[in-house]
């Protein structure tokens, strides 16, 4: 049940206390390339908000981590909406690393499977 206080600012005082004020700014990407969050990490159980990384995109794919932030989706009657709230947090590499790693062994997989490809059609 979410308290007055965190539907009005989207955060409760902790999460509000642990963050600043500065916000990501408009995200987007465009044929997979721009800016997206990825993560979440760190759930509070007061207003339910998370810390999630944005990073620069190449082809859906992690590349430069631009900053952690506090990261709440706007619900209206219980439906999550394309909005969200967001607030700049302490840099979380352990998601950063975590990310990358992740990010690595699906490229690794991918073009592994193309390569295989490749060589069976040779045959």
């Amino acid at each position: 049940m979410e308290n007055a206080e965190s539907v009005e600012s989207g955060f409760c005082s902790g999460c509000r206390s642990r963050s600043t004020e500065k916000t990501p700014g408009n995200i987007s990407t465009t044929n997979g390339i721009g800016r997206k969050f990825y993560g979440n990490a760190d759930r509070c159980s007061s207003c339910g908000s998370v810390v999630r990384t944005l990073w620069f995109t190449f082809i859906e794919m992690p590349v430069i981590p631009l900053g952690s932030y506090r990261y709440r989706a706007v619900r209206i009657n219980g439906r999550k909406m394309p909005k969200f709230w967001a607030r700049k947090t302490n840099t979380r590499w352990d998601q950063i690393l975590m990310t990358w790693a992740v990010g690595i062994i699906v490229a690794a997989v991918v073009i592994t499977a193309m390569y295989l490809y490749e060589q069976s059609k040779g045959k």
